[in-house]
């Protein structure tokens, strides 16, 4: 069981009440919530309220009695003085691990009655049903629609749901008991004391699950176990309000016969008072209820003792414990079973219980004994239900860690990961990543190694995914790869790929902070082992990589790492990367950048025959998938129209692909378009098109002998290109449209290859319009661009003789 996380000061349950609300001055000191959670004490009189201290904001527990809300019957001065405040009186004076700590001194003023304790989360009677004095928000109603008395809810109402979230296992009860029976011993031979009220009510459960004893109300001091005392306590029969006055005394069901018929008693009345308790508790746990039984008066009590112990009463304890129980249950004292025998029992024969009972203890044995139990500890835990492992296993842990000694805390650590295993994200939030955070701050090689041993507990654990890992975990792997450990070191590498790999790393922390670390240890100095081991963790982790960051920090990366400081070792992971990056980059990075750098290894003299073969196959494999890759490029390079490889991520800012200069791409292009032939429909449309944007004028239409004089005339009137300068200049005096002819006729047929190039142009157009065969083939001497076909068809004449007439 534990407390639900305390709400923040500013929540409106956690404000402080008036003092005219309790009228106890001592409640000035703390902030507490509006209602209790909890009861306990004889007839449920305390009032549990879980509050803080204002100025350590230490939990507390405030424990609050109200006379005006006793019953009728016991709001006398004299059980108010002799039972309520003897309880907190005596608690006050008293100090075992096993009962109730009382932090201040009690306080009560005006009836109302405050003691400040450790925190609690409720007392048995609580977990077992009896919900009376409770207020939690709306309060449920029991089945019969009724409440308790003073406003507390009865025994049968609904549990609220802190309560009713809380479990307790045969384990518990077994623990508990221990710490009950230790209690008792203390109090029978240290304190001289008989309690004289264990049950239920008196106990209290903690945060942490350990048990506190209380109910000091009815205890008597005894010098010795065996000392016989007077029984103070009034049984009845009560003539005036018996139920009222029930309330005011301890509970039949858990009291021995000599206290309840012979008014007469010992430390033994104890024994009978825990073996009624161990019962009703086991009952609880197997049928999930209370016990019915309900003793009213002292004939009923009478009538219950005569058949205590018949089977059916103790069908519900197990085996290991039905027969000591019914020693401690004997009717006669002298035959009752000692509580020392009781822990020594079989019941108590379990490795469980006995690893509970040395933690507790664990302080106070030598640093030897400890240092061998707690590395025995982690192979017991897993023997714990996970609620067990962390609500008694842990805090002792916690403990021992606290204590600052670096043997304790380094043999403690295993432990707390075993377990951290099975607990829930938020608990782990709480309690193990504060202790992660010290480790990473010690930087001890010791204890990182014990933490990346455990790292996935670590990661998956992690609450807040990648953000947390990276904040956290990400340091924690930086220390272990920057020790001067080779094991260190190298467990770091794997617990990196590991992680990675389920991409449970930011690719941000991974490229910027991960990758340059592990880089610099492959480059060394260092340790070949450890240098081989980076060069694998890059061969795991580079696929992560986009192939740019590859190309331009993996891959110099390797190069690094084998620059200096070569062995056997060494060679081979860097040519296992290698072979790995030319699957993953293609066959233009295996030709440029690594064969390059493979090929020259097989001369290293450190490596042996089967090194060399090994190598030589890969390099095989790499030349092999250059040369097949090449060859397809090439027999498809007309289908696909450039020779880059389409799936390579970096060919679009690829510099260095062999692709030709910019001029042969231009070269190429316009041969390829010059070869095609001009329809004449394109070349009618464009002459249209010019004539309609043309000003208005008269325009001369030559006739077809006409038309190749002027040509003639136009080639010699050219003067080697003046004319084509003064046209383009805007400020030629040629009026004849044969000059927009001449123009449009060079720039759409190809130049022969003479000294004067605009004159074997037009005497190619002579030509071919005035007989129509084909002119041979030329090609340009000062661009090397070849020449488009001579043959011409009749719409081209017809459309150069349009050309001719003024078109342009």
């Amino acid at each position: 069981p534990s407390l639900p996380p305390p709400p923040p000061l500013s929540s409106p349950l956690f404000l402080p009440h008036r003092l005219c609300q309790m009228g106890n001055s001592l409640l000035k000191h703390y902030e507490w919530e509006r209602v209790n959670p909890a009861s306990g004490g004889v007839g449920m009189c305390w009032q549990i309220y879980p509050g803080r201290d204002r100025k350590t904001k230490k939990q507390v527990s405030i424990f609050i009695a109200q006379k005006k809300l006793l019953p009728r019957a016991l709001r006398t001065e004299e059980y108010w003085e002799n039972v309520v405040k003897k309880d907190a009186s005596v608690l006050t004076k008293m100090r075992h691990p096993h009962l109730l700590d009382v932090q201040r001194a009690p306080c009560d003023e005006r009836g109302v009655l405050v003691m400040i304790t450790e925190p609690v989360v409720c007392s048995l009677a609580n977990l077992t049903g009896d919900l009376r004095n409770i207020s939690v928000g709306q309060t449920a109603k029991s089945p019969e629609g009724k409440t308790g008395e003073g406003g507390a809810q009865s025994g049968n109402a609904t549990k609220p749901a802190h309560l009713a979230n809380l479990q307790i296992t045969a384990l518990d009860i077994k623990n508990g008991l221990r710490q009950l029976v230790e209690c008792l011993e203390f109090m029978h031979r240290s304190g001289r004391m008989i309690h004289g009220n264990v049950s239920p009510r008196n106990i209290y459960l903690t945060p942490s699950g350990h048990w506190k004893l209380a109910g000091m109300g009815f205890s008597m001091k005894a010098d010795t176990p065996v000392t016989q005392v007077d029984c103070k306590v009034d049984w009845g029969p009560f003539q005036k309000s018996p139920a009222e006055r029930l309330r005011g005394i301890p509970d039949f069901l858990f009291c021995a016969p000599e206290m309840v018929l012979k008014k007469r008693y010992d430390s033994r009345v104890d024994v009978f008072s825990l073996a009624q308790v161990a019962s009703h508790l086991h009952y609880f746990v197997k049928n999930k209820e209370a016990p019915p039984k309900t003793i009213a008066n002292v004939d009923e009590y009478r009538s219950w003792i005569t058949n205590l112990h018949r089977p059916l009463v103790l069908d519900h304890i197990p085996k290991t414990l039905k027969k000591y129980l019914a020693q401690m249950l004997s009717v006669d004292p002298n035959r009752r079973a000692p509580l020392k025998g009781f822990l020594s029992s079989e019941y108590y024969n379990d490795v469980l219980v006995r690893t509970l009972r040395f933690l507790d203890g664990l302080l106070q044995t030598d640093m030897r004994t400890r240092v061998q139990f707690l590395r025995q500890l982690p192979k017991v835990i897993n023997l714990f239900d996970a609620r067990s492992a962390e609500m008694k296993v842990l805090p002792k842990l916690l403990l021992q860690w606290q204590v600052g000694e670096k043997n304790l805390m380094l043999y403690c650590l295993p432990g707390i990961i075993k377990v951290a295993e099975r607990m829930p994200h938020k608990s782990f939030n709480d309690k193990i990543l504060p202790i992660v955070r010290k480790v990473c701050e010690m930087r001890n090689p010791q204890f990182i190694y014990v933490l990346l041993k455990s790292f996935n507990v670590l990661i998956d654990n992690c609450p807040e995914g990648q953000q947390q890992a990276n904040v956290l975990l990400v340091p924690l792997l930086m220390v272990g790869l920057e020790s001067k450990e080779p094991r260190l070191q190298s467990l770091s590498m794997n617990r990196i790929v590991e992680t990675a790999n389920a991409n449970k790393f930011a690719y941000s922390a991974l490229k910027s902070t991960i990758f340059p670390r592990i880089r610099k240890l492959a480059a060394g100095p260092g340790a070949a082992d450890v240098r081989a081991n980076a060069l694998e963790a890059l061969n795991n982790l580079f696929e992560l990589f986009d192939k740019v960051t590859i190309k331009e920090q993996v891959i110099p990366a390797v190069d690094s790492a084998i620059k200096f400081g070569r062995s056997a070792i060494l060679l081979r992971a860097a040519v296992r990367v290698y072979a790995s990056l030319s699957k993953n980059m293609g066959p233009l990075v295996t030709a440029t950048n690594i064969l390059p750098k493979v090929i020259p290894l097989m001369m290293e003299t450190c490596l042996s025959e089967d090194d060399v073969k090994w190598i030589l196959g890969l390099a095989e494999e790499m030349l092999s998938l250059v040369g097949s890759s090449r060859l397809t490029q090439i027999k498809g390079r007309g289908k696909v129209g450039s020779d880059m490889d389409a799936n390579d991520l970096t060919a679009a800012v690829d510099e260095t692909g062999d692709v030709g200069t910019f001029s042969d791409l231009l070269a190429k292009e316009y041969a390829t378009t010059s070869e095609l032939p001009m329809p004449t429909t394109t070349l009618e449309t464009r002459a249209s098109r010019n004539r309609a944007r043309s000003k208005p004028r008269v325009s001369y239409q030559p006739t077809r002998q006409e038309a190749t004089g002027t040509a003639g005339g136009g080639a010699g009137s050219m003067g080697g290109g003046a004319f084509d300068f003064d046209f383009l200049a805007g400020g030629g005096n040629q009026s004849s449209s044969n000059s927009r002819t001449q123009g449009q006729a060079t720039r759409s047929a190809a130049q022969p290859a003479t000294a004067n190039p605009q004159a074997d142009a037009f005497s190619f157009l002579d030509g071919g319009l005035s007989s129509g065969t084909p002119a041979p083939k030329a090609s340009n001497a000062r661009n090397g661009i070849p020449s488009s076909r001579g043959g011409q068809s009749s719409s081209r004449q017809n459309a150069m003789s349009n050309l001719g007439g003024g078109g342009g």
